[in-house]
């Protein structure tokens, strides 16, 4: 009875830190000259281990989660990028709404691999 209920609670315990560990991220870059589209979308549970430990530190990197979105998206600059990420990692989903000229430097590296994902139909 007591190995049953500690392999119960180690399952329990298993299952919560694996939905934290669990993340979406959705990924929409419009505007630029051309004014084309891109989108990716990420799920966590088709990765491996070294592309999610990748992303988890780009997350980490931009302060994801801690970032605090101002009202000013646009300084009238024509032809920039303007950026949808949507984070969904456990029981957190935060949405940021960037242009090419309101990009925080430690976002640049997490921007720069999704528009990749997004060129390459994730």
């Amino acid at each position: 009875m007591v190995i049953y209920l500690v392999a119960f609670w180690l399952g329990s315990v298993y299952n919560i830190l694996e939905k934290q560990d669990n993340f979406n991220i959705q990924f929409q870059r419009t505007g630029g000259f051309a004014g084309i589209v891109t989108n990716a979308e990420i799920d966590s549970k088709r990765l491996d281990t070294e592309e999610i430990e990748k992303i988890k530190l780009l997350i980490s990197q931009s302060n994801f989660f801690g970032f605090q979105q101002t009202d000013s998206l646009s300084k009238n600059i024509p032809d920039q990028f303007q950026y949808v990420i949507t984070i969904k990692q456990g029981d957190k989903k935060k949405t940021i709404e960037l242009t090419d000229s309101t990009v925080p430097d430690s976002f640049i590296p997490l921007i720069n691999y999704l528009t990749q994902k997004s060129r390459k139909g994730n």
